[in-house]
């Protein structure tokens, strides 16, 4: 299957509809084939603009997907007509779907000691068809030793959640190294999976808020990304545009 980006200034989204997508991500499983799997929202957006090296490796993955109602409203900026919502939270349980229809093998890698086996027993209940093999805390220091365990382990999808742009650099790095076909930067997927962040009420997601819901949840923590990284991001995007624009005059001209 052709994939299709588009660029939301400098930074490229996949424009593919959900379906099509989980078809394109269950042939690179089967077939083998070395994918990483990035999702853009506003603050990797705003991280985006000022790490050079985070921007390249985000641009050269696989397999890159818009994430959340800012990037909607961005990408649409640069007349980019986002498709669906492929947030990784919701997005990465499908994922596992189609892991555990093919009966293959999960490692899930991140978050605080006990976070990533409390989600893996949670997950080993919803998808009784996955083998996982293994899950580590992200408070690791030889990086060469953890891709070892990883490799004995053989998963056909790694998921790892280290934050942004950690979690992009580890994987570009170690992607070539590493004994796994797809492996998916997924934020703070394994606390809400384990229950240790509690989630928005799904009418809060379904309006695409669940942003303020995390802001009321975590307000010390969270003011900043959400109500000055906003901020941040429009003027990122709309700076963006118009150097876009008067590029475009010029060549025009």
């Amino acid at each position: 299957m052709q994939l299709q980006y588009r660029k939301m200034g400098n930074v490229k989204l996949l424009d593919m509809d959900k379906a099509l997508l989980l078809e394109e991500i269950q042939h690179r499983l089967v077939h083998e084939i070395k994918t990483r799997i990035f999702f853009i929202n506003a603050h990797c957006f705003n991280v985006a603009q000022t790490n050079e090296s985070y921007r390249n490796q985000v641009n050269q993955a696989e397999l890159v997907l818009n994430d959340g109602i800012g990037v909607k409203l961005g990408a649409a900026v640069f007349n980019i007509r986002v498709k669906e919502n492929l947030n990784g939270t919701d997005f990465t349980p499908q994922v596992l779907q189609l892991v555990n229809d093919l009966t293959m093998k999960l490692y899930l890698l991140g978050g605080k000691p006990g976070v990533a086996a409390k989600a893996a027993e949670k997950i080993q209940r919803h998808f009784p068809g996955i083998e996982i093999v293994g899950c580590s805390d992200g408070y690791f220091e030889d990086t060469q030793k953890k891709v070892e365990e990883i490799n004995v382990a053989k998963p056909d999808l790694l998921l790892v959640g280290l934050g942004v742009p950690l979690q992009e650099q580890w994987i570009s790095e170690n992607q070539e190294k590493l004994d796994a076909q797809v492996l998916m930067g997924i934020g703070a997927f394994l606390d809400f999976a384990s229950g240790t962040v509690k989630r928005a009420p799904q009418l809060v997601r379904t309006l695409r808020m669940e942003w303020v819901f995390r802001l009321i949840l975590e307000p010390r923590r969270m003011w900043k990304r959400y109500l000055v990284g906003n901020a941040i991001f429009l003027v990122h995007v709309l700076k963006l545009a118009r150097e876009k624009s008067a590029s475009q005059k010029i060549q025009q001209e």
